[in-house]
């Protein structure tokens, strides 16, 4: 069986289509369910979390729930869903950074217009070695990549993992809010 955010990746050419060109189309984006646990993550990788030999769509389920698990730690909602316009902002922002070597933030404001969200927030992570796990720490020990994670407002995610010409993997996450 196709993994759900293979087969939403094919139908987000149109919704990313719809997103520029409406900002109502995009509020029919389609999602999908984060997994719940680390356990049906793995068991569907069937190995280990190795950024280079575990497809990128199973280590960003593992990235979303490491995520959970961080914000249930903290008392905070979990992140239940996957949101396609998002997704695929963020997958281009992935590939953007691992194909040109800049490393730097989107303008937030353009994954709440293209999308239709009232809220977003970005973290990026690039290092050599890098497991869901470790983005996170990374992250929770960073005051502003914290409050993004951490933040209440945070409803849906799109993520990507790439890995650059260098071997260093990329990582996005965009949480975000719809109206």
């Amino acid at each position: 069986m196709s993994h759900p955010r293979s087969l939403v990746r094919l139908a987000t050419v149109a919704v990313a289509a719809a997103a520029m060109c409406s900002a109502h189309g995009a509020a029919e984006a389609k999602s999908w369910t984060v997994p719940r646990t680390a356990a049906h993550v793995v068991s569907s990788a069937g190995t280990d979390l190795d950024v280079e030999t575990v497809a990128s769509d199973v280590l960003e389920d593992a990235l979303m729930v490491e995520i959970n698990n961080a914000r249930a730690a903290n008392g905070l909602r979990k992140i239940w869903n996957f949101d396609a316009c998002t997704d695929q902002l963020a997958e281009e922002w992935g590939q953007r950074i691992a194909r040109t070597g800049l490393f730097e933030h989107r303008d937030q404001n353009e994954v709440i217009r293209k999308c239709d969200n009232s809220w977003a927030g970005e973290t990026l992570v690039r290092g050599v070695g890098l497991t869901p796990e470790v983005m996170v720490d990374l992250w929770l020990d960073s005051p502003g990549h914290r409050e993004i994670l951490l933040s209440p407002r945070a409803r849906r995610a799109g993520v990507s993992i790439e890995q650059d010409a260098q071997g260093r993997v990329i990582g996005v996450v965009n949480l975000v809010r719809r109206y």
